[in-house]
């Protein structure tokens, strides 16, 4: 778009933290905080598998730091590298665990790409699955082992294709990329208004979605814990990605349900705008999730974008 900002340098600085919450007798969510990729991870599945599904998670993540470092002048990876990393660990947990675990994953992580990203967001709005019917029981149920590969296969083919041709490169532009399995959150605070960039893949965003309940019933719904995608467990496990164009300012934060589902957006909203200081804006936001219930694990990262410092003309690389 013509009025938006053109690309310039940044660099991420973040505080994060996790809380075993007022309910839960272990810690299974896990956060990864580098310069180049942070995550929140939220395991699931008794026995200490939903703990070693989200540490599979984000160890496997991180190693895109260690690709990226491994010469003189650091590689920042591709939107593909990024999905085929996500793939990795699909694959290492279901391994590990053989479908007894699993874990969300929402993950900001910086890129090189032959465009520049998306400065406005609008949250996509997929078309309602044919399964969310089922969602009104009121009974548990396990969502993920009924969501079969053919029943995606169909729900899929009914969606519009992206036919939309890839750009060409001619100059790799710095950018964001989010990455989101599950109901962990990303959002992102501009001029002081807070916006969800992410889409729960949950059964009550689902039951929104159709008009079944509202987003204030969806908050307290019996079916709120249970999400219909997630890392090494049932058939779905493609992430939702979406390219960023950071801006100076911006403030990020990636977090759990555990902090998401008790604190309202505009609670949020007000935290994030009110404590500047990353690490104090973690730690109160964690201790507003515990004051309003605590229900579940709660892990929370607060990204600033800053403004990159001058690189000297004889900077090795230049």
């Amino acid at each position: 778009m013509a009025n938006e900002p053109a690309p310039v340098p940044f660099i991420l600085a973040a505080a994060g933290l996790t809380d075993v919450g007022r309910k839960r007798s272990q810690n299974q969510d896990r956060i990864l905080m580098h310069d180049i990729v942070y995550a929140v991870a939220d395991g699931m599945g008794g026995h200490e598998a939903g703990e070693v599904a989200s540490q599979l998670a984000v160890e496997t993540m991180e190693e895109i730091c260690t690709f990226a470092n491994k010469t003189s002048v650091r590689k920042l990876p591709s939107v593909p590298d990024v999905q085929r990393q996500v793939q990795l660990a699909d694959d290492r947990i279901r391994e590990a665990l053989e479908s007894r675990g699993g874990t969300t994953l929402c993950a900001l992580v910086q890129i090189k790409t032959p465009s520049k990203g998306r400065d406005n967001v609008t949250a996509p709005l997929a078309a309602v699955p044919p399964w969310t019917s089922s969602f009104a029981m009121t009974q548990n149920t396990d969502v993920i082992s009924k969501i079969t590969p053919q029943m995606l296969e169909n729900h899929r083919a009914n969606l519009a294709p992206d036919n939309a041709p890839l750009p060409v490169a001619t100059e790799e532009v710095p950018s964001l990329l989010l990455v989101n399995v599950g109901d962990s959150r990303g959002y992102r605070l501009r001029d002081g208004a807070l916006q969800q960039l992410t889409r729960d893949h949950s059964a009550v965003q689902e039951m929104v979605d159709a008009g079944q309940i509202t987003e204030l019933e969806a908050r307290n719904h019996p079916h709120r814990n249970l999400i219909t995608r997630a890392l090494g467990a049932g058939a779905e496990s493609q992430p939702d990605v979406t390219v960023l164009q950071p801006r100076i300012g911006d403030r990020y934060m990636l977090c759990s349900d555990g902090l998401s589902g008790e604190l309202t957006e505009d609670i949020l909203q007000t935290l994030l705008v009110n404590y500047k200081d990353r690490a104090e804006a973690a730690r109160i936001l964690t201790g507003a999730a515990l004051e309003a219930g605590g229900r579940d694990n709660i892990a929370v990262i607060v990204i600033d974008v800053l403004a990159a410092e001058p690189v000297p003309a004889d900077a090795p690389g230049n």
